[in-house]
């Protein structure tokens, strides 16, 4: 991520450098002392150099940002959550041998099952986005509210760590009161959820 302003950054020394060469003048009547940094006179490969250099970061900027725009474009999750889950909820991306997420009216659903823990083929998304909350039955859809006085959404994060099974991506949150989350967060979770089929464990 840093790489773009980087870029930036000696885009615009390259700028500053080439112009103060460029128009810099002696005094009428003086002559001014040689200088490493800016010369009297720049000569034709320094010029050639200056431009090409400047050439260059443009066009990498340029690419930079474009696979960025695509890469990072905003992406909405639709989490569906069991009716009456309290617990964390964890999502592993990027798992082979798993089902992909599905797609429905430009969102990406994600069905979480009875255990709290669902495994995907799918890469992790980046960007801004509104995700949504439901509970799921058999019968109905109950939204979820993730803010205001009614919220049952916490500690959203996301994060990548190594288990027995490797390096795994995942996104993290917890389903339930703010008192039921602030009971759970001092309590230890698995680190490799590989080891468990049921982590994270909901709450009885």
């Amino acid at each position: 991520m840093i790489l773009p302003y980087l870029a930036a950054v000696l885009l615009f020394l390259a700028t500053a450098y080439s112009a103060i060469v460029s128009f810099r003048q002696k005094p009428d009547g003086e002559s001014a002392g040689p200088s490493r940094i800016f010369p009297d006179r720049t000569n034709r490969p320094a010029r050639i150099f200056v431009g090409f250099a400047m050439l260059i970061l443009v066009i990498g900027l340029g690419l930079r940002f474009g696979t960025n725009g695509r890469n990072s474009a905003p992406r909405s999750f639709r989490f569906l959550i069991p009716e009456g889950y309290r617990g964390w909820v964890r999502v592993e991306f990027d798992i082979p041998g798993m089902p992909p997420l599905p797609t429905e009216a430009g969102l990406i659903v994600i069905k979480i099952p009875p255990s709290g823990l669902l495994r995907t083929s799918s890469p992790e998304q980046y960007g801004w986005a509104r995700d949504t909350y439901v509970f799921y039955s058999n019968a109905s859809l109950q939204p979820i509210s993730d803010s205001g006085p009614a919220k049952l959404i916490w500690g959203k994060i996301n994060g990548e760590e190594t288990g027995s099974s490797g390096k795994r991506k995942y996104e993290e949150f917890f389903v339930g009161s703010e008192q039921q989350y602030k009971d759970q967060i001092d309590q230890p979770k698995p680190k490799d959820s590989s080891r468990d089929s049921h982590s994270p464990a909901a709450i009885p």
